[in-house]
């Protein structure tokens, strides 16, 4: 159901900026999180853990495999051996036939095997003694244990978890990453819409300044050198005008392509100058950062992954054994019920020792250089945990300061704007040199592109800190991963 109203809220969308050809920031980020590559790459990754967690959970449940010879044709000449223990070459013709089946199971916390089977197989002889015999095996128990070896299986328990929630806090991680995306892109195209209308505005006003400065060069009120300035500040602004143009169509492309937009559709990108007024507790963040970023959880992952190589490395290099254990019954007969009547016994044990007796000192060289490299990780481990709460603390307090950056950057394009008009008219009327009206006009245009790069600024520090934290400042909570389901 959830999927559901996603969806058709993704197509309302779609539809309603299809007709209208216009897009909030909200809107774009939405659409970012539909139906987009990017959208589907993060959902494909935290799948892909999924699968290999779901996986791992069941490789220490009970397996049942049936094997099988169905038949196994042999005809030719072999060498056997004879009752008086010399050898012969015999012809031979036999067919095998054979089915059993065997429940498995691994032991997690020993390290261990233990099966469970039950198997029949039959031996048909052919030429001139033909005959027909049956073994039995319907019940088969056994068991291999390592002794003082490296044991897989307890770390596997350890690790897989923790690799299975990595990926989850990754997700949310990865969602925001879209989101900052999309605001990158969102805002390249109104820096760039922007600067194409200011590039126009100056196209018109230089034309318009050009016409004016040649009645005055006619009249003999300004020298030649300033109508040619002017001229010059024409065909630049010409030449700007063309490029915006163009730096507009293709970012244009550049944001309809991430967010599976047709080429052909127009959008027009609407800016909402409002912003949430949020200020964000600096040491909750850390405490957030701390509990929720997947960070956290690599470097417990690192730790226990060196801790694993030093145990891998110590056991591999001294005294370990392998026990194997088994028992069942089994009997043979020429017929199937003969071979399952009068049972007898089998049994096997097996120990088998490895002791490294002497190698030169290489042994103790491995665990030592294992020892030095967990070293190194745990130190890594605790420096980039101290970077990465400094990291918290910057991008909290920078973001904290972003608010009055927003209202210093709108108040100042505010009174550019104003500057700029008084300048021109002054110049328009005679009262003032082209180098103010130059100097206006570029103090305008820096406002203008100031303003919408703060605005840029704002949001990406927004979305960072939500990656950075898992939480949702605004609306006050937690953000969760749950868009897949199985």
């Amino acid at each position: 159901m959830n999927n559901f109203i996603r969806i058709a809220l993704l197509i309302f969308i779609s539809i309603n900026a299809s007709a209208q050809n216009r897009l909030t920031l909200e809107d774009v980020i939405k659409l970012a999180h539909g139906e987009t590559i990017s959208a589907k790459t993060v959902l494909n990754t935290y799948e892909n853990s999924y699968w290999r967690y779901y996986g791992y959970k069941r490789s220490f449940l009970p397996s049942l495999t049936f094997t099988g010879t169905l038949p196994s044709l042999d005809i030719g000449i072999s060498e056997i051996s004879l009752p008086d223990g010399s050898s012969d070459f015999v012809r031979r013709s036999q067919i095998n036939y054979s089915a059993a089946l065997q429940l498995s199971q691994s032991v997690r916390l020993t390290g261990g095997d233990i099966f469970i089977s039950a198997d029949m197989a039959r031996l048909d002889i052919l030429g001139i003694n033909n005959r027909t015999s049956y073994r039995s095996s319907p019940f088969y128990i056994g068991y291999r244990q390592p002794i003082m070896k490296f044991n897989p299986y307890k770390w596997q328990g350890k690790i897989e978890p923790l690799n299975f929630e990595e990926a989850q806090k990754k997700s949310v991680e990865q969602n925001e990453d879209v989101s900052i995306e999309a605001v990158q892109l969102f805002f390249e195209v109104v820096n760039n819409v922007s600067r194409y209308d200011i590039a126009k505005i100056n196209v018109s006003n230089s034309d318009t300044l050009f016409k004016i400065s040649q009645g005055r060069y006619n009249l003999g009120k300004i020298a030649e050198s300033e109508l040619l300035q002017i001229e010059l500040i024409l065909l630049n602004a010409e030449r700007t005008l063309a490029q915006s143009e163009l730096d507009v169509v293709v970012s244009k492309q550049k944001l309809k392509t991430f967010l599976g937009i047709a080429p052909q559709t127009e959008i027009e990108l609407v800016v909402d100058e409002t912003v949430p007024q949020i200020v964000v507790d600096i040491p909750k963040a850390i405490e957030l950062a701390n509990k929720h970023r997947s960070e956290m959880v690599t470097f417990e992952k690192n730790l226990l992954l060196s801790e694993r190589e030093l145990d891998r490395a110590k056991k591999e290099n001294s005294f370990n054994a392998d026990l194997f254990v088994t028992y069942g019954v089994t009997q043979t007969s020429t017929t199937i019920s003969g071979s399952l009547n009068n049972l007898l016994d089998q049994e096997s044990v097996n120990f088998g020792v490895s002791v490294p007796l002497y190698n030169w000192g290489l042994n103790k060289a491995r665990v030592k250089q294992q020892q030095a490299n967990s070293d190194l990780i745990n130190n890594q481990v605790e420096q980039s945990m101290v970077n990465f709460e400094r990291e918290v603390f910057i991008q909290a307090t920078q973001f904290n300061l972003m608010n009055r950056q927003v209202e210093i950057a709108k108040k100042s394009m505010i009174v550019a704007e104003k500057r700029y008009a008084v300048s021109k008219q002054r110049f328009l009327i005679g009262k003032s040199d082209i180098l103010t009206f130059n100097n206006s006009l570029t103090e305008r245009n820096q406002a203008v592109n100031s303003y919408n790069q703060t605005l840029l600024q704002y949001w990406v520090f927004y979305y960072q800190m939500r990656k950075l934290t898992h939480y949702d400042f605004e609306n006050s909570e937690l953000i969760q991963f749950n868009d897949i389901e199985f």
